[in-house]
């Protein structure tokens, strides 16, 4: 009996370790020069059947909201506003007292960059956030990003 019960513990062990960590969110990244000389940082997600991403403003004191953190870089400026490209679903969980915000399938995101010269250059950072499913099985989301810059070459006319 003890045997068993041992076997039955270490499956249930591997099993809740693998689920948590198991990649639920899986990602892209690119980059678009706008028409003014300023850069879009794309940050595109696909969320795995069942599970939800929480949006970077879900309410404080609910589910953890996504974060884009990009690293201190003298070759742009930016507000690091993170714009949502997609209306993230809304959902009062009784849980918190609050009505989370989140996506399902895929989310796209941008923050807007102003380089500072016209060199080519790379902009690295982290994302972390949340991804859980129906009965608030977690996972985090922890991503490391490098994106390339292809800066605008200005025209020199004479």
């Amino acid at each position: 009996m003890k045997k068993i019960l041992f076997v039955l513990t270490l499956i249930f062990a591997f099993t809740i370790s693998y689920a948590q960590n198991k990649e639920n969110v899986s990602w892209t990244f690119s980059s678009k020069t706008l028409s003014n000389g300023n850069i879009e940082l794309l940050f595109n997600a696909v969320i795995s059947d069942g599970f939800r991403l929480y949006s970077p403003y879900n309410p404080q004191g609910a589910s953890m909201p996504l974060t884009i953190t990009l690293d201190e870089n003298n070759v742009f400026t930016t507000d690091n506003k993170i714009i949502e490209l997609q209306k993230p679903e809304e959902h009062y969980e009784e849980i918190f007292d609050a009505t989370e915000k989140f996506f399902k399938g895929k989310a796209s995101f941008k923050i807007i960059i102003k380089p500072t010269g016209n060199k080519d250059f790379t902009v690295s950072g982290m994302l972390k956030g949340q991804a859980c499913d129906e009965q608030f099985m977690c996972t985090m989301v922890r991503k490391n990003f490098s994106i390339n810059v292809t800066a605008q070459k200005k025209n020199n006319k004479l």
